[in-house]
């Protein structure tokens, strides 16, 4: 692979076609919250304190820290390849 040296070469940050992604991965990880909740109080038994207080939280922080760093790996894999629409999973969306 050669490093892309053109500055006018910038991926794209946000098109009109991210809006499915953006919806999508929202909605997957809403569903996936709510069922480790239920999962954790109904099934587990774990008190609400605990589900609530530490582990609901920390699930948040952590997706929004790996969202964001996913994010800028598929940013500098841009960059590196010169593609303007290249993303980490291997979806290609220009066209």
């Amino acid at each position: 692979m050669t490093m892309v040296t053109d500055r006018a070469l910038r991926p794209t940050i946000w098109t009109p076609g991210d809006w499915n992604a953006f919806f999508g991965f929202g909605t997957n990880i809403l569903v996936n919250m709510l069922v480790l909740t239920g999962l954790l109080r109904f099934v587990l038994k774990m008190p609400d304190s605990l589900v609530f207080g530490r582990i609901l939280p920390a699930l948040g922080l952590m997706m929004c820290l790996s969202t964001f760093y996913y994010a800028f790996l598929a940013y500098r894999l841009a960059l590196r390849t010169g593609r303007t629409g290249s993303l980490g999973n291997g979806i290609r969306s220009e066209k």
